[in-house]
């Protein structure tokens, strides 16, 4: 049986191998358009419709009509990385000439005062209430204070020591269903929010207390999560949040931010607005520490 090529659209810049390297992996978890594969170390590449944006450990491929990774893999079927091709007992894919997506978020300092990233929080917050409310997305979490009521609040603050932030996270991280829990990615989010403000030293100490705190907790929530939140710790994010922090520190006009919360919020189910909702939460951190500056 012939091996199908596909055309390779974009690779992730944390997925760029060089052409003397021979990887192996397996497959983890598919879906009808996303093929999540491990290596040994631990290592996770993601096949990606090119309808989806960029991450930085994915590979968008464009497939056949009707093709469903589904029906198409099996777990643990093993995937070959070599010689800048990837393949597996059907299907190839070169990787030599496809273009590599790269981050463009700048570095919040050099283009935004933090009042001016602050006072984008109202427009975001109605937004993302009308999202949710329109097209139904539900979410364990109080996305923002007091809403909705029945979700838990998140208790993430600034001045949390360790015992205390340490309780914030073991409230949040492994919270909620799917392969991406709500708490982890509204952590994911408010990770996004501040760290291109690690320049003040109170946001700093905060996130270097944070990270210990998470690392510590990985072990309670599923692979990919511990994947992603990994990724965010080290300052790698989606296209998507990369595009939101990219847009709001280059100070865009208000129309291009509600696209760019748009699409954070399209991703998966309810991992989107998790993940704005933790957002949201780091630019409230943010309003307090502008507030402390001022007196």
């Amino acid at each position: 049986m012939a091996l199908i090529s596909f055309e390779v659209s974009s690779i992730g810049y944390l997925a760029e191998h060089g052409p003397r390297e021979a990887l192996r992996f397996w497959v983890h978890s598919h879906f009808q358009h996303a093929l999540n594969l491990s290596s040994a170390n631990g290592e996770l590449l993601t096949l990606l419709s090119p309808r989806f944006q960029n991450l930085p450990t994915a590979i968008r491929i464009v497939t056949p009509p009707g093709w469903d990774w589904r029906h198409q893999s099996r777990p643990r079927e093993p995937v070959v990385l070599e010689g800048n091709v990837l393949h597996a007992a059907r299907w190839r894919a070169d990787l030599s000439r496809a273009p590599c997506w790269r981050p463009k978020a700048e570095k919040a300092r050099d283009t935004c005062s933090l009042d001016a990233f602050v006072g984008v929080y109202p427009a975001l917050a109605s937004q993302l209430v009308a999202y949710c409310r329109q097209r139904e997305v539900r979410s364990s979490l109080q996305l923002l204070p007091g809403w909705p009521a029945n979700g838990r609040a998140p208790r993430l603050n600034v001045s949390d020591d360790a015992s205390a932030l340490n309780g914030s996270v073991s409230e949040l991280i492994g919270f909620g269903t799917g392969l991406t829990p709500d708490g982890d990615d509204y952590l994911l989010g408010y990770l996004a929010a501040l760290q291109s403000w690690q320049h003040i030293d109170v946001i700093a100490a905060h996130l270097k207390l944070l990270e210990s705190t998470i690392k510590s907790q990985l072990h309670r929530t599923t692979s990919i999560s511990r994947h992603y939140l990994t990724l965010a710790l080290q300052g790698h994010y989606s296209e998507p949040v990369d595009y939101l922090i990219s847009i709001l520190t280059r100070k865009c006009p208000a129309a291009d931010i509600a696209l760019s919360a748009n699409k954070v919020m399209e991703f998966g189910a309810s991992s989107g607005v998790d993940c704005l909702g933790g957002f949201l939460h780091g630019i409230r951190s943010l309003e307090t520490v502008a507030q402390e500056e001022i007196r």
